[in-house]
């Protein structure tokens, strides 16, 4: 692939030339940075993961419960994850399935009072910690921001649509993929 020309006062996000250029390398970092802090409240401080806790976040606005591939989609995580975090969560006591009565082999899950009250002790903390790394911004760009990421949202989902035909199919069970490389 050739070089991209740029100049000199070029900003990373127009130059692409290096890693530390790459938009999702980027944003990569900053989500294990702010993440880390995230990780250490849940795990430390509760006994649940990052995944778990944005689980019981999900399911918090959901008194009737959803499906286990609804609560899937609505995360952008794949289903065998989702079964495991929800595994975990009920073998934890914070959430509960129910049979639906016209299948019976599809259930709705949806928290217990234990995982109403997690909600409630760590939701505040969450916040807490975002609108810290959020207070280095200006209202207006934190404004801007939104209309920035949900913009950078809707064309991600543009090009997956659009290139998600052509993409190889993940696999990493699989391991290394053979190729020319050693």
């Amino acid at each position: 692939m050739p070089e991209l020309p740029f100049s000199p006062d070029s900003s990373p996000s127009e130059r692409l030339a290096s890693l530390d250029d790459l938009l999702l390398y980027r944003l990569g970092q900053l989500t294990s940075k702010a993440g880390a802090m995230v990780v250490r409240l849940c795990e430390g401080g509760h006994g649940i993961t990052r995944r778990e806790w944005a689980v019981l976040a999900q399911l918090h606005d959901q008194p009737a419960g959803l499906l286990p591939s609804e609560l899937a989609e609505r995360m952008f995580r794949d289903r065998a994850r989702t079964s495991r975090s929800l595994s975990a969560l009920r073998a934890k006591g914070l959430i509960e399935r129910s049979l639906l009565p016209h299948d019976r082999r599809s259930a709705r899950v949806r928290l217990t009072p234990a995982g109403e009250a997690m909600y409630q002790v760590l939701m505040p903390q969450i916040r807490s910690i975002n609108a810290r790394i959020l207070e280095v911004l200006e209202r207006h760009e934190k404004q801007a921001l939104d209309q920035m990421l949900e913009r950078l949202r809707a064309r991600s989902q543009t090009l997956l649509d659009e290139m998600e035909p052509a993409l190889p199919k993940a696999n990493r069970r699989q391991g290394r993929r053979a190729g020319p490389w050693p």
